[in-house]
Order: C-alpha cells, then sequence, then structure tokens
C-alpha cells in the first residue's frame, strides 16, 4: 500500500474514532435530558424535599433540631413509598419555588397554596390538604356559624383587614366587632368570654380548638378555600401523575385523615378529592 493510501485510511480511522465518541457523549447527555424526575430519584436513593419548619403543626423542630409535623409525615411517607431516603431542606416562602426551580430540590411540601401564577414555573398536585378562613367558639354556644353572629350583644374577635373582618361584617352587621392584633390574642379573649367568636386560617384554629381539651370548637364550615399542593419541577408530566396518584392514595386509604387528626387533634373537616 502506497504511503499516501496508508495515511488516508489511518486519518479516516480517526475520523470514525471520533466521531462514535461524539456519538456516545451525545446519547449519554441526552439520555440523562430523558430521564425522568421519578426515575432519577430512585436512582439516586435519595428523595430531596423541601420543607417548610417554621409553623407547627405543619412543620417545625423539636428539642433536638429534628423536623416534625404534617408536611414532614407526608414527604416521609413519599420517600418509604419509593423505597429511598428522605433529605430535608429548610424553605420558607420565598425560597421554596427557587429551591425547586434550581434543582437544589426534587419536590416541595411547604403549606403552599397552589394557584396559576405560581403554576408558571412550577406544576403542583392534587390537593394534600385544603385550608380556609373557620370559625371558633366556646364549647356549648349556640353560634354553628358566621350569620348566628348576628345579633347585638354579639362580639367578635378579628384583626383588621383580614377575611374574618369582612365576613362578621357582611354576614353579622348587628354583632360587636373587637379588633384584635393577632390570634393569640384572639383565643385568649374567647377563652376569658369577652368575645363569643373569632375567624382565623383553618389550620390554627383546628390546632388551637384540637389543644384546648374541649374548651374550644372550631366550627365546621369553612368559609373561603385554598388548596395546599405538593410542588414539583416544571414540565415532567409523568411524575405530576405519579405524584398525584399516591396523594390520591393517601386520602382514599385514610392516611391523611389520620395524620391530620394526630397534628391537629381532631379530623379535618374540608373536604379531599381523589382521582384514583
Amino acid at each position: 500500500m502506497k504511503k499516501g493510501a496508508v495515511l488516508l485510511v489511518g486519518l479516516l480511522m480517526c475520523v470514525f474514532a471520533m466521531t462514535s465518541c461524539g456519538n456516545k457523549q451525545s446519547a449519554a447527555k441526552t439520555d440523562a435530558k430523558t430521564t425522568g424526575t421519578l426515575q432519577r430519584i430512585i436512582d439516586a436513593g435519595v428523595l430531596k424535599a423541601g420543607v417548610a419548619l417554621n409553623g407547627p403543626p405543619i412543620g417545625g423542630r423539636d428539642d433536638k433540631g429534628q423536623p416534625y409535623g404534617y408536611d414532614v409525615d407526608f414527604a416521609q411517607k413519599m420517600a418509604d413509598t419509593l423505597g429511598v431516603k428522605l433529605e430535608i431542606t429548610d424553605v420558607d416562602g420565598e425560597t421554596r419555588i427557587p429551591a425547586l426551580t434550581s434543582g437544589r430540590v426534587d419536590i416541595v411540601f411547604a403549606n403552599m397554596t397552589g394557584n396559576l401564577e405560581r403554576a408558571k414555573s412550577i406544576d403542583f398536585s392534587i390537593p394534600y390538604l385544603k385550608a380556609g378562613i373557620k370559625m371558633m367558639a366556646r364549647k356549648g354556644a349556640p353560634y354553628k356559624t358566621v350569620e348566628d353572629l348576628n345579633k347585638a350583644g354579639v362580639k367578635v374577635g378579628v384583626a383588621r383587614g383580614t377575611t374574618g373582618e369582612d365576613l362578621a361584617k357582611k354576614f353579622a352587621p348587628n354583632a360587636e366587632i373587637v379588633y384584635v392584633t393577632n390570634f393569640t390574642d384572639q383565643t385568649l379573649l374567647l377563652k376569658q368570654e369577652k368575645v363569643d367568636a373569632v375567624f382565623e386560617d383553618s389550620t390554627l384554629i383546628d390546632f388551637t380548638a384540637g389543644q384546648s381539651k374541649g374548651e374550644l370548637v372550631a366550627l365546621p364550615k369553612l368559609y373561603t378555600s385554598d388548596p395546599i399542593c405538593i410542588g414539583m419541577p416544571k414540565g415532567d408530566m409523568e411524575f405530576v401523575r405519579w405524584v398525584d396518584m399516591f396523594v390520591s392514595w393517601m386520602i382514599s386509604s385514610g392516611w391523611q385523615k389520620e395524620t391530620y387528626t394526630k397534628w391537629w387533634g381532631q379530623e379535618p373537616t374540608a373536604p379531599m378529592t381523589t382521582i384514583w
């Protein structure tokens, strides 16, 4: 074989080797991109969950600094179902979405209301908890709804500029409004019989009534409805489908109800929807 032919063959072999290597690297990159979130979590053996640990019983830390609460239990249940370990990152209202979009966490359990604005940047599961404004009164009181408060001499404890104030003014205009600065003061006035009812977020109402040893009652009607959903990275609908199925099974099996009762001291009053 002539020298020129040998050089040509060698050059072609080098080009083939480089092309083959490049194709393998490209295929590897493509495989990495197309590997779904669910499979990636299973392969890694770890579920990285963003959880808000600043508001018991949704989420908090015990005396030893260990996470606890409703959202922690839900995240742990998901990890157990997947057969992986749970790794918790503490997030709050400002950091929970960036933690997802940056890839720092795989999923977020952070008392987050699903809405259309947030859905522009992340995906949401079906609700695993529903919150809203509820009414609380003393045990044995004749007041069951906001309309029952519409009488002279009845006092309602609310904070200014809240939905509770709006409800009292609209449906109980004959009642006297007693303004307070926080929910702790509302509860204290109710126990002292200085007001007849208070309005606040259902998670606070249910927890306070559940811890009152029967002295206070959380009335069942929910005056607003805020769907609390699990946040996920945008665009992986296979993962969304799996998480929806997981939430649905937790509800239909009774596990969600048991877990809520465990942390709030009473059964949830907001109806939960299952799709499986």
